[in-house]
């Protein structure tokens, strides 16, 4: 299925009848009349007032800048995933912190926290989508986002939008990198360039020497293999239609029996399936990272090494456990392309063990 890859424009999004929109072009009333002399002209004048009508519009998105997730001991989590997997740590003020990985320009991140009242269940609360030059867009995404009716639009910080997608899930809209952008931003930087926002981001920035660095063992991740996001099964048509018509993600897989799909964005996979949770309502447990140099026996190894008791995923990927019971995957870059090819024809459960 191809979409629109189009670049958003800056027409505005206010809506004007047709004969409100010639008048604001220069068109008088008896040049609108002389139309019916002037069939021609008039027809390609109508082409051109129907190519700057405001419409549905896309934002491609490129990078997953963090997943967000609260876990038991974030710093445990945080030394899990630096050392495994060769993340930067780029903000940590003791509570939470901010991980990258993949290049320095448009990095692929993570936001880990821990939960609010020791006991609670870790969570992916949110995922949060990057698009280049964010700001150029900030003002018609937000008008689109309330002409699909998403609800909770509410600013992250002045850099960007957080919302519920169609189905609740939790998403933020936010540049592929920037200083305003960190854990816990949205109340200090309402003014990215406030002295309270630069001195809560530089709260952050003091220390980052001080965690373990990474041992050399484990794996360089450059990018979500996949991210799983985890829908009511009747959802997974809107849901795709929704992240390929307002983000620009290309479905690369789609199965219709057995709903699930593969959506693209930059080098990372968007992974919808039905949920497994009995009210039906949309998390993400369930996420993948492309390394660097995957050899299948050495990953499995060091894994084992580990004590991570690695799961076959398919040929190109193993997967585990984080220390706080999300499956994570060690993956070889193209894994959701194999996938997507491997599924063609074949039952609509291959994802999971192709």
């Amino acid at each position: 299925m191809i979409q629109n890859r189009m670049k958003p424009c800056n027409l505005g999004t206010a809506q004007m009848d047709r004969r409100a929109l010639l008048k604001a072009l220069g068109w008088t009333a008896s040049a609108i009349a002389g139309a019916n002399v002037f069939p021609d002209a008039a027809r390609a004048f109508a082409a051109t007032a129907a190519a700057v009508t405001p419409g549905p519009r896309v934002f491609p998105v490129t990078t997953v800048n963090h997943l967000s997730c609260a876990v038991a001991d974030y710093a445990k989590s945080r030394d899990f995933y630096v050392d495994l997997l060769g993340m930067r740590l780029v903000w940590d003020n003791g509570k939470g912190c901010a991980l990258e990985f993949g290049t320095m320009t448009s990095p692929n991140g993570m936001y880990i926290r821990s939960v609010s009242k020791p006991g609670e269940k870790p969570t992916v609360n949110h995922i949060a989508y990057g698009i280049k030059n964010f700001m150029a867009y900030k003002s018609d995404m937000k008008a689109e986002l309330e002409r699909r009716q998403l609800t909770n639009i509410r600013p992250d910080s002045e850099v960007g939008w957080i919302c519920n997608d169609p189905q609740g899930y939790m998403l933020n809209v936010v540049p592929e990198k920037d200083k305003a952008m960190f854990p816990g931003a949205a109340a200090p930087c309402d003014v990215a360039a406030s002295k309270q926002c630069t001195d809560a981001a530089a709260e952050g920035s003091r220390n980052l020497e001080a965690p373990p660095k990474p041992s050399g063992k484990g794996f360089k991740a450059n990018y979500y293999s996949y991210v799983t996001l985890n829908v009511p099964k009747d959802a997974i048509e809107s849901e795709m239609q929704f992240y390929r018509d307002m983000f620009g993600m290309k479905v690369i897989f789609q199965t219709k029996e057995n709903p699930e799909a593969f959506l693209r964005f930059g080098q990372n996979t968007l992974f919808l399936r039905p949920t497994e949770s009995p009210n039906e309502k949309p998390y993400c447990n369930h996420f993948g990272f492309a390394v660097e140099n995957f050899n299948r026996e050495k990953v499995k190894a060091e894994l084992e090494r580990r004590g991570l008791n690695p799961k076959s995923e398919s040929k190109l990927a193993w997967t585990v456990s984080d220390p706080d019971g999300f499956e994570i995957s060690v993956a070889a870059p193209g894994l959701s392309e194999h996938l997507a090819k491997a599924c063609q024809g074949q039952s609509a459960s291959c994802p999971a063990g192709a």
